[in-house]
């Protein structure tokens, strides 16, 4: 890969490539209970520094940070009035941009409808507020099932990786490193023992989709692990796609959007949705495994080695804070990662074309949902079975 393609894959700035493309899709922004009335706040997100707050009727507000009168941030404003009241002269906008309210203007002025903030649409679903930072009317919002489904809970985390997003999503279709950086016994502890041996896998790809399927020997004779992973753009790593409603396994969805911040920083978002059985929480309590102490490696930044974040944070941030691809020597178990670069690299040349890119969705009707047939999570299976699965994208 040249330097121009990886400039085009990892800068996400307003008017690059990559980030027009970003813009054409409904992203997660912030975790909903993160957004009080009480505490509008700055966030970086597609390298922009956007103002986020909660208006008092509960809706989210997406907005430059500061005020056109004269340049007062409005972080420190008050939520008040139908918006966020500027706290220098008391100008009020609301969540779509609106000024509407100027005290100390002569009263019956229009002035304040000629003044406006930028402001991105917003909409919540899952526990994660959404925005739209395109251009035009946003798409159709995409209902996958583990945002909205009612027949379960969720459990939310996230953080942020001092790396390029694409240093990240290289990682996704990537089964071997599980095993070399994953696998191996670190003071005395393996974090994860499925996935000691070395897989056989195989990657699949279409327009919109892509996906490894890896298998591992398993824990006893005729036993192995089978674990599928999946990517679609521009963001989204399917670690398991869970059952579908009303299948009596029950079987929990885990998934993860990686947020550009800016080109160096990355901020990470986990969902994970638990289908309720027979009414009950299937959420199971984290496994009592024995913690190793801490193997902190690094010579300017350290890493813990004993941990799976730890781990990847130490290959991907180690790579640099964007990779240099130019400089890399890709093998055959390099296939998803070499995947995952194209499907991105289509989506931006969609972009480029005027076309939509894979994923936007126009022909979704209301109440449709997305299901990921992603049989992921390491499942212990008999030898031989589910040989023929393969990873999809149903509507429900």
């Amino acid at each position: 890969m040249d330097q121009i393609e990886n400039d085009l894959m990892t800068r996400v700035g307003p008017g690059t490539p990559a980030g027009e493309t970003l813009r054409c899709y409904w992203l997660p922004v912030s975790f909903s209970d993160e957004v009080q009335t009480d505490e509008p706040k700055i966030i970086r997100r597609l390298a922009e520094d956007l103002l986020l707050f909660r208006d008092e009727f509960g809706l989210v507000g997406l907005t430059e940070p500061t005020c056109p009168h004269r340049g007062a941030s409005l972080e420190y404003g008050w939520v008040e009035a139908g918006g966020i009241r500027c706290c220098y002269h008391g100008w009020v906008y609301d969540v779509s941009g609106r000024c509407i309210e100027q005290p100390g203007e002569p009263a019956g002025s229009n002035f304040k409808d000629k003044i406006n903030l930028k402001a991105y649409p917003t909409r919540e679903h899952g526990g994660i507020v959404w925005a739209y930072m395109g251009a035009g009317e946003p798409p159709p919002f995409p209902r996958y099932d583990f945002l909205v489904r009612e027949d379960g809970e969720r459990t939310l985390n996230g953080y942020l990786r001092e790396c390029n997003f694409m240093n990240q999503l290289d990682n996704c279709l990537d089964p071997v490193h599980a095993t070399i950086l994953h696998g191996r016994d670190v003071n005395g502890v393996r974090q994860n023992p499925e996935r000691a041996e070395s897989p056989e896998f195989e990657v699949l790809a279409d327009d919109l989709f892509a996906s490894y399927v890896a298998r591992r020997q398993g824990p006893e004779p005729g036993k192995e692990w089978h674990r599928e992973v999946s990517y679609t753009p521009p963001i989204l790593v399917i670690h398991d796609g869970g059952s579908l409603p009303g299948d009596p396994n029950s079987y929990f969805a885990d998934v993860a959007w990686r947020m550009p911040v800016d080109d160096y920083n990355t901020y990470s978002f986990i969902l994970k949705f638990y289908p309720f059985k027979d009414g009950k929480s299937t959420i199971r309590p984290a496994r009592n495994s024995p913690k190793p102490p801490p193997l902190m490696r690094g010579t300017h930044v350290k890493f813990d080695m004993t941990t799976v974040n730890g781990q990847d944070a130490a290959a991907q941030i180690g790579q640099g804070r964007i990779a240099d691809r130019t400089a890399e020597h890709l093998g055959f178990s390099d296939r998803g990662v070499i995947q995952v670069r194209k499907l991105w690299l289509s989506a931006i040349h969609a972009f480029q074309r005027g076309e939509d890119p894979p994923g936007i969705l126009r022909d979704l009707q209301n109440n449709e949902m997305l299901h990921f047939d992603v049989v992921g999570s390491g499942r212990l299976v008999n030898k031989g079975e589910m040989v023929e699965h393969l990873p999809r994208i149903t509507r429900i």
